[in-house]
Protein backbone atom coordinates (compact mmCIF):
# COMPACT_ATOMS: atom_id res chain seq x y z
CA UNK A 1 0.00 0.00 0.00
CA UNK A 2 1.20 3.21 -1.08
CA UNK A 3 0.43 6.60 1.05
CA UNK A 4 -0.45 9.40 -1.81
CA UNK A 5 0.63 13.05 -0.97
CA UNK A 6 -0.01 16.16 -2.61
CA UNK A 7 2.95 18.98 -3.34
CA UNK A 8 3.50 22.14 -5.11
CA UNK A 9 5.98 22.18 -7.82
CA UNK A 10 7.63 25.61 -8.95
CA UNK A 11 8.20 26.61 -12.71
CA UNK A 12 11.16 25.53 -13.74
CA UNK A 13 13.53 25.29 -16.33
CA UNK A 14 15.15 22.07 -17.33
CA UNK A 15 17.73 20.52 -19.86
CA UNK A 16 16.07 17.65 -21.40
CA UNK A 17 16.32 14.46 -23.55
CA UNK A 18 14.06 12.58 -25.36
CA UNK A 19 13.41 9.27 -27.34
CA UNK A 20 10.76 6.83 -27.83
CA UNK A 21 11.11 3.36 -26.25
CA UNK A 22 10.61 0.01 -24.79
CA UNK A 23 10.20 -0.78 -21.25
CA UNK A 24 13.33 -2.87 -21.65
CA UNK A 25 15.22 0.30 -23.03
CA UNK A 26 14.49 2.29 -19.69
CA UNK A 27 17.42 1.66 -17.42
CA UNK A 28 19.83 2.51 -19.81
CA UNK A 29 18.36 5.48 -21.43
CA UNK A 30 17.16 6.61 -18.09
CA UNK A 31 21.00 6.52 -16.75
CA UNK A 32 22.93 7.92 -19.37
CA UNK A 33 20.90 10.53 -20.25
CA UNK A 34 20.99 11.75 -16.64
CA UNK A 35 24.68 11.40 -16.98
CA UNK A 36 24.93 13.86 -20.09
CA UNK A 37 22.59 15.96 -18.82
CA UNK A 38 23.52 16.60 -15.05
CA UNK A 39 27.10 17.06 -16.57
CA UNK A 40 25.71 19.62 -18.84
CA UNK A 41 24.06 21.21 -15.80
CA UNK A 42 27.11 21.72 -14.01
CA UNK A 43 28.49 24.59 -16.79
CA UNK A 44 24.93 26.07 -16.01
CA UNK A 45 25.54 26.55 -12.14
CA UNK A 46 24.58 22.52 -11.40
CA UNK A 47 21.62 21.33 -10.36
CA UNK A 48 18.71 23.48 -9.27
CA UNK A 49 16.12 20.57 -8.46
CA UNK A 50 15.53 17.12 -8.50
CA UNK A 51 16.15 14.94 -11.72
CA UNK A 52 12.46 13.62 -13.30
CA UNK A 53 11.57 11.63 -15.99
CA UNK A 54 8.08 12.05 -17.82
CA UNK A 55 6.27 9.72 -19.32
CA UNK A 56 4.45 11.50 -21.99
CA UNK A 57 3.36 7.98 -23.70
CA UNK A 58 2.72 3.98 -22.86
CA UNK A 59 5.99 2.11 -22.25
CA UNK A 60 5.82 -1.56 -21.89
CA UNK A 61 6.72 -4.77 -23.82
CA UNK A 62 4.85 -3.35 -26.74
CA UNK A 63 4.66 0.51 -26.78
CA UNK A 64 7.26 2.80 -27.32
CA UNK A 65 5.86 5.82 -25.67
CA UNK A 66 7.86 8.85 -25.56
CA UNK A 67 9.97 9.38 -22.43
CA UNK A 68 11.77 12.22 -21.18
CA UNK A 69 14.56 12.61 -18.95
CA UNK A 70 14.50 16.17 -17.30
CA UNK A 71 17.49 18.03 -15.27
CA UNK A 72 16.78 21.19 -13.58
CA UNK A 73 18.59 24.21 -13.39
CA UNK A 74 18.88 27.62 -12.33
CA UNK A 75 16.60 30.27 -14.62
CA UNK A 76 19.75 32.84 -14.10
CA UNK A 77 21.79 30.31 -15.81
CA UNK A 78 20.15 29.16 -18.79
CA UNK A 79 22.14 30.95 -21.37
CA UNK A 80 22.25 28.98 -24.86
CA UNK A 81 22.57 25.05 -23.36
CA UNK A 82 24.01 22.22 -25.70
CA UNK A 83 21.17 20.22 -25.03
CA UNK A 84 17.73 21.40 -25.54
CA UNK A 85 15.88 23.04 -22.74
CA UNK A 86 12.19 24.13 -22.07
CA UNK A 87 10.21 25.13 -19.12
CA UNK A 88 8.07 22.82 -17.00
CA UNK A 89 5.07 24.92 -15.28
CA UNK A 90 4.28 25.21 -12.31
CA UNK A 91 1.93 22.80 -10.71
CA UNK A 92 0.06 20.20 -8.26
CA UNK A 93 1.20 16.85 -8.30
CA UNK A 94 -0.13 13.45 -6.18
CA UNK A 95 2.67 11.25 -5.53
CA UNK A 96 3.88 7.99 -3.61
CA UNK A 97 7.27 7.57 -2.34
CA UNK A 98 9.13 4.32 -3.12
CA UNK A 99 12.28 2.30 -2.05
CA UNK A 100 14.87 1.15 -4.24
CA UNK A 101 13.69 -2.17 -4.35
CA UNK A 102 10.33 -0.44 -5.93
CA UNK A 103 11.64 1.28 -9.00
CA UNK A 104 11.30 -2.24 -11.07
CA UNK A 105 8.83 -2.97 -13.69
CA UNK A 106 6.40 -4.70 -13.29
CA UNK A 107 6.63 -3.86 -9.63
CA UNK A 108 6.27 -0.06 -10.27
CA UNK A 109 3.17 0.00 -11.92
CA UNK A 110 1.39 -0.38 -8.70
CA UNK A 111 2.30 2.93 -7.07
CA UNK A 112 1.68 4.23 -10.38
CA UNK A 113 -2.10 2.80 -10.09
CA UNK A 114 -2.37 4.10 -6.75
CA UNK A 115 -1.25 7.54 -7.36
CA UNK A 116 -4.21 7.46 -10.19
CA UNK A 117 -6.89 5.58 -7.88
CA UNK A 118 -6.48 8.45 -5.63
CA UNK A 119 -6.75 10.86 -7.97
CA UNK A 120 -9.92 9.49 -9.03
CA UNK A 121 -11.36 9.24 -5.49
CA UNK A 122 -10.47 13.12 -5.00
CA UNK A 123 -12.32 14.07 -8.08
CA UNK A 124 -9.14 15.09 -9.64
CA UNK A 125 -7.74 15.23 -13.17
CA UNK A 126 -4.33 14.82 -14.40
CA UNK A 127 -3.23 17.84 -16.20
CA UNK A 128 -0.02 16.28 -17.54
CA UNK A 129 2.36 12.83 -18.47
CA UNK A 130 3.42 11.10 -15.42
CA UNK A 131 6.60 11.28 -13.63
CA UNK A 132 9.46 9.83 -11.58
CA UNK A 133 10.86 12.46 -9.45
CA UNK A 134 14.13 11.02 -8.62
CA UNK A 135 15.97 13.07 -5.03
CA UNK A 136 18.63 11.00 -4.03
CA UNK A 137 21.30 9.39 -5.60
CA UNK A 138 20.10 5.86 -7.30
CA UNK A 139 23.02 3.60 -8.11
CA UNK A 140 24.98 4.56 -4.35
CA UNK A 141 21.10 4.03 -2.64
CA UNK A 142 20.36 0.28 -0.87
CA UNK A 143 17.40 -1.53 -1.54
CA UNK A 144 15.21 -0.14 1.15
CA UNK A 145 16.02 3.61 0.96
CA UNK A 146 13.90 5.74 -0.43
CA UNK A 147 15.09 6.67 -3.60
CA UNK A 148 12.01 8.06 -6.28
CA UNK A 149 8.64 9.34 -6.41
CA UNK A 150 6.04 8.76 -8.54
CA UNK A 151 4.27 11.86 -9.03
CA UNK A 152 1.19 12.62 -11.57
CA UNK A 153 0.06 16.86 -11.65
CA UNK A 154 -3.11 17.51 -10.76
CA UNK A 155 -6.26 19.80 -11.44
CA UNK A 156 -9.47 20.11 -10.38
CA UNK A 157 -12.28 18.60 -12.70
Amino acid sequence: MFEIQERDVPEQLVLTEQRSLFVQELPDFIGSALGRLIGTAEGFGGLAGAPFVVFHGMVDDENNGPVEVCVPIAAAQAGTPDVPARTEPAHREAYARLRKEQVVFPEILGAYEAVSTWIDGQGLAVAAGPREVYFTDFVEAAPGDEVCDVAFPIRSK
